[in-house]
C-alpha cells in the first residue's frame, strides 16, 4: 500500500493515535495525530518525547493503570477505558487500545495506541448502572449497549428491549402498571415509491422527533421499533389516559401535514395501538407487546388514522 495514503489515513483519522518508544526510563510519545491533540488540548511539541503520565494528572490510582503497566511489561495487547485530563484540567474518559510493534528479532521497540474519547457512553452506562443496580445488570451488557437509531437519533430497538425487561421487573415489584403504544406510519412503502428514500428518511425522522416531544417525564421514552415503526414506553397511565395520548400523537402527525399523493387523505398519518398492564407474578415479558401489537393491527383495519385498544 503506498505510504502516503497510510500517512494521510492516520492524520485525519478522528480516533487519536500516538506511538511510544520502549525505553528503560519509560515509554515516551514520539508521534501524535492531529486528533489526539484536539482530544486532549496537547500541542505535538510539547507532548513527545516525554513520558504521557501527564494525562492522568496524578490520579493514578485506576486498575486499567494497572493493566497497562502490565501489558507493556510482558508485550502485550490491552484494551482498557481510564479517566484522562486534558490540557485545561478537564477530565474524560478514554478508551485506550494499546498494540506492540516488533522488530526482526521479535522484540517490541514500540506500541501504537488508539485513543476514543468515550466519556458520553461511560456516564450514560453509571447511570443506567446505579439506576438498576438492585436488579442486578451485569456492567459487561451496559457496555456493548448500542442505545441510538442511527437514523433517527431516537432510541433503538436493542434499547428498547433492555429498558421493557427492566421496566417490566420494577412493575412486578411494585405492582405497577406499564403502558406500551405501538406507532406505525400509514400507507409509509407508498410514501417510499412517491417521493424516494431520502423523502422516507426524512419523514422517519421528522415523525420519530415529532412522537420524542410529545414525553416530558425521565420515565417515558421512545424508541424506533423497526421500519417504519415506533414502540413508546409509559408508567402510571390509565387505560383512558393511554387512549387520550394515543389518539394525541395521531393528531400530532395528521396537523404536521406532510404531503403524502397516495395517501387517501392526502398527507402522512400514523395509526397507533396501546396496551395498559398490570404486573404480577403470572405474566410473561411478552405479554405487553403482543397485546399492543394486536390493538395497533385494529386500528389500521378500521381504516388507519387512529388509536385503538384491544378488542
Amino acid at each position: 500500500m503506498d505510504i502516503e495514503i497510510l500517512k494521510q489515513a492516520v492524520q485525519d483519522s478522528r480516533d487519536g493515535i500516538t506511538i511510544s518508544e520502549v525505553r528503560d526510563g519509560g515509554n515516551p510519545l514520539i508521534f501524535v495525530n492531529p486528533a489526539f491533540e484536539r482530544m486532549t488540548g496537547y500541542a505535538f511539541e510539547e507532548i513527545t518525547n516525554v513520558d504521557c503520565r501527564y494525562l492522568q494528572n496524578g490520579d493514578r490510582d485506576q486498575p486499567a493503570i494497572a493493566a497497562i503497566r502490565h501489558a507493556i511489561a510482558a508485550g502485550e495487547y490491552c484494551l482498557v477505558t481510564l479517566r484522562n485530563y486534558r490540557r485545561d484540567g478537564t477530565m474524560f474518559w478514554n478508551e485506550l487500545s494499546l498494540s506492540p510493534i516488533f522488530d526482526r528479532n521479535g522484540r517490541v521497540t514500540n506500541f501504537i495506541g488508539i485513543q476514543k474519547d468515550v466519556t458520553a457512553r461511560v456516564l450514560i452506562e453509571e447511570r443506567l448502572m446505579g439506576e438498576n443496580r438492585s436488579l442486578g445488570l451485569a456492567a459487561e451488557n451496559l457496555a456493548s449497549l448500542a442505545m441510538k437509531d442511527g437514523l433517527t437519533g431516537i432510541y433503538n430497538r436493542r434499547f428498547f428491549d433492555t429498558q421493557l425487561e427492566i421496566q417490566e421487573k420494577i412493575a412486578l415489584r411494585t405492582k405497577a402498571e406499564l403502558t406500551l403504544i405501538m406507532v406505525d406510519i400509514d400507507h409509509f412503502k407508498e410514501f417510499n415509491t412517491q417521493y424516494g428514500h431520502p423523502g422516507g428518511d426524512a419523514v422517519l425522522r421528522t415523525v420519530a422527533r415529532s412522537l420524542n416531544e410529545s414525553f416530558t417525564r425521565a420515565s417515558d421514552f421512545v424508541a424506533r421499533y423497526g421500519g417504519e415503526e415506533f414502540a413508546i414506553l409509559s408508567t402510571g397511565l390509565s387505560v383512558d389516559n393511554a387512549r387520550r395520548f394515543g389518539e394525541a400523537l395521531c393528531a400530532r402527525i395528521r396537523n404536521l401535514k406532510i404531503p403524502h399523493a397516495r395517501a387517501p387523505r392526502g398527507f402522512l398519518t400514523i395509526s397507533a395501538g396501546y396496551a395498559v398492564q398490570s404486573y404480577n407474578d403470572s405474566d410473561l415479558p411478552a405479554a405487553l407487546v403482543e397485546r399492543a401489537d394486536k390493538a395497533l393491527y385494529l386500528a389500521k383495519s378500521r381504516g388507519r388514522d387512529q388509536c385503538a385498544g384491544e378488542a
